[in-house]
């Protein structure tokens, strides 16, 4: 009898530490800002933060859209912003976020200021491993004149591959809110 209960002890304890290993990080959130206020969010998941680590591992990523889970995602939608966010996680790829000098607005449009920031889990390495991860500001995006951007990876490649995931995740946002596309014009910074 005591064994058995030993053994349903290390049971359970194995069962808990595979639930633990197996919980979701934030990896990437796409926030739409209306002035300061977050209207829109869309939030991709992962088990693992590293994104030099690749696993075969069921349900190994999730995406939100308001807090809601989306259901019914190509599982190459996933690869591509897990394989798309290595080269910003990191400064050894985007070579470090610069803030850019924010400058006054000379546009005389009436209404709230408009626009998408990207937020990602940014790594911190020493001797290959991870040391410290947090959630930091990468890339902002106008949606009209009067919002303006003040971050962006230093490196034109990092640049490119945010670009890259801010296009599916507002797809993604696009297709399961209802939401209207949110149209960039060049009349919108001049």
């Amino acid at each position: 009898m005591m064994l058995r209960k030993i053994c349903l002890c290390l049971l359970l304890i194995t069962a808990f530490s595979n639930a633990a290993e197996n919980q979701h990080k934030l990896l990437l959130s796409l926030k739409y800002h209306q002035n300061s206020e977050v209207i829109n969010e869309v939030n991709f998941y992962g088990t693992k933060i590293d994104p030099n680590v690749i696993s075969n591992e069921e349900e190994q990523f999730k995406i939100t859209v308001n807090g809601i889970e989306v259901d019914f995602l190509n599982d190459a939608t996933y690869w591509r912003l897990h394989k798309l966010r290595r080269s910003f996680s990191y400064d050894t790829f985007s070579q470090g976020i610069e803030k850019l000098d924010v400058h006054m607005s000379r546009c005389r449009l009436g209404g709230p200021a408009r626009g998408l920031l990207l937020e990602a889990r940014y790594l911190t390495y020493e001797n290959n491993r991870i040391v410290q991860d947090e959630m930091r500001p990468i890339y902002d995006v106008p949606l009209n004149c009067l919002y303006r951007p003040e971050y962006q990876p230093v490196s034109h490649h990092a640049r490119e591959a945010v670009r890259g995931v801010i296009e599916t995740l507002r797809t993604i946002e696009e297709t399961f809110s209802g939401n209207q596309p949110q149209i960039i014009t060049c009349d919108d910074y001049f």
